[in-house]
């Protein structure tokens, strides 16, 4: 039986960017949400989603990191989906920084996928 290699650099890399980002959706979100300026329902319902968006993204990139597959898929359905609906929401609002929030995200999602983690995560299932 061999021993299980430790977690590649990349793993870690996306780890924190999805942090980042998710840090990120729930403080804007919530300061957008409960803003007491005058701000349009539609906004407000944004930053309630942004927020509760954020937290699952901080939950699932948390479980990815320990190795477990689903959420590592889990975790990059739910940035690509955060990054067509801030992509949308950055045109909306014209508020360049959403983009910061996007970005990170998205680049998680591109090195979670990237071949050395997949290798890692095939063999996290099968030992």
């Amino acid at each position: 039986m061999t021993a299980p290699t430790s977690r590649p650099r990349i793993v870690t890399a996306a780890f924190w960017c999805w942090v980042v980002a998710s840090v990120l959706l729930v403080a804007f979100g919530l300061l957008l949400a409960l803003s007491e300026d005058e701000v349009p329902p539609l906004f407000r319902g944004a930053g309630v989603l942004f927020a509760l968006a954020g937290l699952g993204l901080g939950y699932f990139s948390g479980r990815a990191r320990l190795g477990e597959s689903r959420f590592r898929r889990a975790a990059v359905a739910l940035a690509l989906a955060v990054v067509v609906i801030l992509a949308m929401f950055a045109l909306i609002s014209r508020g360049p920084i959403w983009l910061v929030a996007m970005i990170l995200a998205m680049v998680g999602a591109v090195l979670m996928m990237r071949p050395s983690a997949q290798q890692w995560f095939d063999q996290e299932t099968t030992a």
